[in-house]
């Protein structure tokens, strides 16, 4: 049985972040995640962003152990507020997820161990003389 950490933002990575167009006043701001999420966690975090909730609504994606939103530095206060939404919705699928394939390797475990205690009364059976 695995355990989930759930996944927050832990800081900014200043260094990271940055302008990837000139022209544009719009920067690569790198927020720093607690740990690297699983594949599973991105494709939750990616559903919880498909349908906009604001008037301006800025690409954000999952680069490594970071989310990256693309926004103006001014408007990043209020996207992690957003973000910390999509962060939560993104833990719990996840833990659904965990604790469905749980609740699975249980019974196939317990089917299992049925199986085997079937054989050993099937072979009992058999040698078996009345």
């Amino acid at each position: 049985m695995q355990t989930f950490e759930n996944i927050g933002i832990t800081g900014l990575c200043e260094d990271k972040s940055h302008n990837p167009d000139k022209q544009f006043l719009l920067f690569n701001m790198y927020l720093q995640l607690s740990h690297t999420p699983p594949h599973e966690w991105k494709d939750y975090f990616a559903e919880s962003r498909r349908l906009p909730r604001a008037a301006v609504w800025r690409k954000v994606w999952v680069e490594g152990d970071c989310l990256v939103v693309y926004c103006q530095p001014e408007e990043l206060q209020q996207e992690i507020e957003t973000l910390k939404e999509d962060i939560a919705f993104a833990n719990r699928q996840y833990r659904q997820l965990q604790q469905l394939r749980d609740l699975r390797r249980q019974q196939e475990q317990m089917e299992q161990e049925e199986a085997s205690d079937r054989r050993i009364i099937r072979q009992l059976a058999e040698q078996l003389r009345f």
